[in-house]
Formats: structure tokens, sequence, C-alpha cells
């Protein structure tokens, strides 16, 4: 299963229309399916956050105001059993290889945070 546009447009809590979104956040949106769909990961992948409002991100994080959720740049993947993040950390290189960063698994209980641009420790699995 290959992620769209839509489908991370109603991943999360606010049901976004792409007439909501300026022509920046959905190419960002766009480089981040690209990016997730070239991993190579089989099993089939649910986004459950990825573009937030403001509103949204008070509510979800009130520390972390300038998430790359806000900018159509991350997504969190459902992932209770921790089969993702075991795999992205033993494939590390496919990180690399597609652009991808990711917080530290120990920080995401149910779900694989991915980002497509880096954090600011510039390390390529990160702590939030």
């Amino acid at each position: 299963m290959k992620f769209t546009v839509s489908e991370l447009l109603n991943a999360g809590q606010h049901k976004w229309k792409e007439s909501e979104v300026d022509i920046v956040t959905k190419r960002n949106l766009e480089d981040l399916c690209r990016k997730i769909n070239t991993l190579g990961y089989q099993p089939p992948m649910r986004a459950t956050s990825c573009l937030r409002s403001i509103k949204d991100q008070q509510s979800i994080n009130p520390s972390a105001m300038g998430s790359s959720h806000l900018y159509g740049c991350a997504v969190d993947i459902a992932d209770a059993d921790g089969k993702l993040k075991a795999w992205l950390v033993a494939n590390k290189s496919k990180l690399v290889e597609c652009g991808l960063w990711m917080e530290d698994p120990s920080a995401t209980k149910t779900w694989a945070h991915l980002q497509s641009y880096a954090p600011k420790s510039m390390k390529r699995i990160f702590m939030p």
C-alpha cells in the first residue's frame, strides 16, 4: 500500500481538504509520501497523525510548537507491536537513502514518527 496526500490529510484529529492546504504544505506532503513509499517496508502501514493545525498541536504536545507536523513534514504510523520501528532501526540505511529521520523508538510507544527533514541534533534516529 502506498501513502497518498489525501490519506495523510485525513490522518489525525483534523480532517483536511486539499483546498485548505497551501502549496508549500502540499509539496511537503507529496515529498513525505514519496519518501515513505520508497522505504520498502512490506506490511501495510496506517498513518495516525500527519498535518496538524496549531490548535491540534497545542492539545497534543504544547511544548513542541515547532513540530514538523505543522508543516506536513512528519507522519506518525501505527506500530503497536513495534515491528516497524525494529525494521527501521535494523535498516537505518533505508532512512538515509529515502531522506527520512525517525524519533527514537523509546519515545514512541505505539507508533513510529518519521519526518522529512533533519532534527537539530542531525541524528538519523533522534530523541524528540
